[in-house]
């Protein structure tokens, strides 16, 4: 039985209103998050941190550990504020999820997936900056222990590319295949994607170079895919905002 309310809506209508009014808000929320996350992690990890400029793979133990020792409190808030940035991926891949899925009228493949590997992802990012954490909680350890943990830091950051991959493949799986029940996210948004996962593969070189282009410190190892990472999240953030605006504004709170 509903109970009619104010302005001859009934409570059951009410309810639903308020449910998706409450559903909007986190969706626009969680969309801002992606942009949060940049500004986290490159100014909280990267610039508070110390890690920008980045310390070079060729460094002997000692100058890794000097530049470890410097400003240790306001590396610590730094890399604090990159781990929050990191958390709210989690919200943000969610919501990526959530619009992918009015696109999938069947089963909800492609958003799943998109959501695992953005939980792999966080997860991923989230233990190099611990690590970063931990290194710079006691800098007068030795020189070539603190060059172990950098070094594992920086790696783990950088290179996990296959569960970025695997969520990009989803995303422009979504976005280009003909026909969708309902184009989500503008074809170029996908094109884009696509671009982005190219351009990231070369991350894997770090591997195998300590300097020059390829390293860590390089252009092609770490700043290409480093920059097309940046941007991705801030125009998937236009994208879901707007796919937010037209979920709503033509009244689809599924």
């Amino acid at each position: 039985m509903t109970v009619p309310t104010r302005r001859g809506a009934t409570f059951d209508e009410e309810m639903l209103i308020a449910d998706a009014d409450l559903s909007r808000r986190f969706q626009i929320f969680s969309a801002w998050c992606g942009v949060a996350f940049v500004i986290l992690l490159f100014g909280g990890w990267g610039i508070m941190g110390g890690f920008i400029p980045l310390i070079s793979a060729a460094d002997s133990p000692a100058e890794i550990a000097a530049a470890l020792a410097q400003n240790p409190v306001l590396h610590k808030v730094g890399l604090s504020l990159g781990m929050v940035g990191i958390t709210l991926t989690l919200p943000f891949y969610l919501v990526i999820s959530v619009q992918m899925r009015r696109a999938e009228p069947g089963q909800p493949l492609m958003s799943a997936l998109q959501m695992i590997c953005g939980i792999i992802i966080t997860a991923v990012l989230l233990i190099p900056m611990l690590i970063f954490i931990v290194t710079a909680f006691r800098p007068e350890r030795s020189p070539e222990l603190s060059q172990m943990l950098n070094d594992m830091s920086y790696i783990m950051l950088i290179l996990p590319w296959p569960p970025i991959i695997g969520q990009i493949a989803a995303i422009v799986i979504t976005t280009l295949r003909r026909r969708p029940a309902v184009q989500v996210f503008p074809r170029w948004v996908g094109f884009f994607t696509l671009w982005v996962g190219v351009l990231l593969l070369p991350a894997n070189m770090i591997i195998f170079f300590r300097d020059g282009l390829m390293a860590w410190t390089g252009l092609i190892g770490f700043w290409i895919p480093a920059v097309a990472f940046g941007i991705w999240y801030p125009v998937m953030t236009w994208a879901l905002l707007r796919a937010i605006r037209q979920q709503y504004g033509s009244g689809d709170s599924v």
